[in-house]
């Protein structure tokens, strides 16, 4: 499996190619290190706050499943609310992203994930206009992410680059 990153100012675009049973997705991955700061009391809410106005919502505070899985029919947020972890992105054979808190992951659908970290940490979860998810977790139930739109915002509004980042892709896709 092969992973290529590319720093674009404050964000990290990760592209991963697909593996057996998990596709993974054309578009990158984005982090945003450190995009929420932990200084300043009530991240959580911070980010709820954010997330709304920027149309991202179906939320959820938990952590990441500790087994590799994908969602075919949205793209998904996950922001680091306190804590370390270790994601797993594209599957078994992925790119391993330490994240912390304050922490950003754009996930496109398609793209696999999974949290094998036993530490104490806390996520905060959201999807593009609120939509419902699937969840893909072996080659049985397997099927290609939907054709979705680039979201009309980035989970972190005006600061974010991901209207640019996946347009650009979804451009030059043949």
């Amino acid at each position: 499996m092969k992973t290529t990153i590319e720093q674009q100012g404050n964000a990290t675009l990760i592209y991963l190619t697909p593996w057996e049973w998990i596709p993974n997705s054309e578009l990158p991955v984005i982090v945003y290190p450190r995009a929420f700061s932990d200084a300043k009391p009530g991240i959580k809410d911070r980010v709820a706050k954010r997330l709304q106005t920027s149309g991202w919502g179906n939320t959820w505070v938990a952590g990441i499943y500790p087994y590799p899985h994908y969602h075919s029919n949205t793209h998904e947020v996950l922001v680091i609310l306190n804590g370390h972890c270790t994601v797993q992105l594209g599957g078994p054979e992925g790119y391993d992203l330490e994240a912390g808190t304050g922490d950003v992951i754009v996930l496109p659908a398609g793209t696999g994930h999974a949290c094998y970290t036993q530490s104490d940490y806390r996520v905060f979860g959201a999807y593009p206009g609120g939509r419902s998810w699937d969840l893909i977790t072996g080659a049985a139930e397997h099927r290609e992410p939907d054709n979705l739109p680039v979201p009309e915002q980035d989970p972190l509004g005006e600061r974010g680059i991901l209207r640019q980042a996946w347009a650009r892709v979804t451009a030059t896709a043949p």
